[in-house]
């Protein structure tokens, strides 16, 4: 990781005056991105996540386990290497275990600690997170944990209540010690980083790169013209969800509008199919690989592929031939509509067997939450300004 000290942005003046330092981030096989803690004097990678709150790391040694459907499955959790030794800040008594478990059905299991966290050249001092010594996990052999980067209001979720005290996750701890303005922005380049951090090379030579930056804006080129901005709504804007609470504990925002077009490159519209003007409540989530819609807007573009895309049950996911013509599909935030780039919506990386087919990179879901995941992220510079309660985006320079 290397910090960068940034002019500060002369068109967007909400931007300015802000401290910046990215911190790089690495993209892995396409589906999740990852960054390098260092916690204590130890650096643990772990994947980073928008859409909670908790940072966690294993422990070694801990313990791996199957699922209990499978009592006789091996147990391969896939982690990398994990925190070793003890906690400068020691271990936090008279607290419930750590546990929390995700929709994929992994689940993780310990306890709270202290210790600094550093990012970039910012530290998080005695920094409260936890230590997993029980899980049934699906990884990489890379990373070891997580860093959640959402509000403080989700770490309440504990224990079968959920009506533990909340606490400040890393960034709220730098922001509100002074250390950085209260913002971070997110920018995800969409090749594989092959094994390296220091991104895919392009045919200009130039290396892509994906960033966190905290306090300001990382140093990726932008059409200056599309800055937008849209409110961040609080966790009752998913009346689903049982929440009666208007506290921010996620980034949840509604588009003015999805737009659908067939035919067009680049600044050509090409034909409007479809402009669903309904202002539902979406999730910026970049823990998601694909973005997730309601069913009646996802099959409308699944039928603009020509040839139309289809249902494959290996796969459990909506696939189109590979060399399919693919429809302008975007995003209305605030004044500018964002499209997804042709090769995030039809993910050439994601294939099925036979090779012919990749996968959509937006499925259908009737049951929120909704989501904007990396299919949407890596074609924008994403602003999370917990400051101004705002998102902001502006369109990445094509790459």
């Amino acid at each position: 990781m290397r910090k960068h000290n940034l002019a500060p942005s002369t068109t967007h003046p909400a931007l300015q005056r802000r401290v910046n330092f990215p911190a790089k981030l690495k993209n892995l096989y396409d589906v999740y991105y990852s960054i390098d803690l260092a916690v204590g004097n130890q650096t643990i990678p772990v994947s980073i996540d928008t859409g909670s709150s908790d940072t966690w790391m294993v422990q070694e040694p801990y313990e791996c386990v199957s699922f209990w459907f499978d009592p006789g499955g091996v147990a391969n959790c896939g982690l990398g290497s994990g925190f070793k030794g003890n906690l400068s800040g020691g271990i936090i008594p008279n607290l419930p275990p750590f546990v929390r478990s995700y929709v994929d059905g992994t689940f993780v299991q310990g306890f709270y600690g202290r210790e600094d966290v550093t990012i970039g050249g910012i530290t998080a001092h005695n920094q409260r997170f936890a230590l997993v010594n029980y899980t049934y996990w699906h990884g990489d052999g890379q990373t070891s944990g997580l860093l959640g980067l959402a509000y403080p209001y989700l770490t309440s979720l504990d224990g079968p209540d959920q009506n533990q005290p909340p606490y400040d996750p890393v960034f709220t701890t730098m922001w509100r010690s002074g250390a950085i303005d209260p913002v971070f922005s997110i920018a995800l380049s969409r090749h594989e980083n092959q094994g390296n951090s220091s991104g895919g090379v392009l045919s200009s030579g130039k290396r892509e790169e994906s960033y966190l930056a905290l306090g300001g804006l990382p140093p990726i080129d932008v059409d200056e013209t599309t800055w937008s901005r849209t409110p961040i709504h609080g966790m009752n804007a998913v009346p689903q969800w049982g929440f009666e609470t208007d506290e921010r504990g996620m980034y949840i925002v509604k588009p003015e509008a999805f737009v659908l077009q067939k035919g067009g490159n680049g600044s050509d519209a090409g034909v409007e199919l479809v402009r669903n003007t309904t202002q539902i409540p979406v999730l910026i989530d970049v823990g998601a690989t694909l973005s997730y819609l309601p069913k009646n807007l996802v099959n409308q573009l699944y039928a603009a592929f020509d040839p139309p895309a289809k249902y494959m049950s290996n796969g459990g996911l909506f696939y189109a031939l590979c060399n399919a013509t693919v429809p302008r599909f975007g995003v209305q935030m605030g004044d500018s509509t964002f499209y997804m780039a042709p090769e995030d919506l039809l993910r050439q990386t994601a294939r099925d067997p036979t090779g012919e087919w990749c996968r959509i990179g937006v499925t259908d879901t009737d049951s929120p939450p909704h989501l904007l995941g990396v299919s949407f992220l890596t074609n924008v510079v994403a602003v999370f300004d917990v400051g101004k309660s705002e998102m902001r985006f502006a369109a990445r320079k094509r790459y």
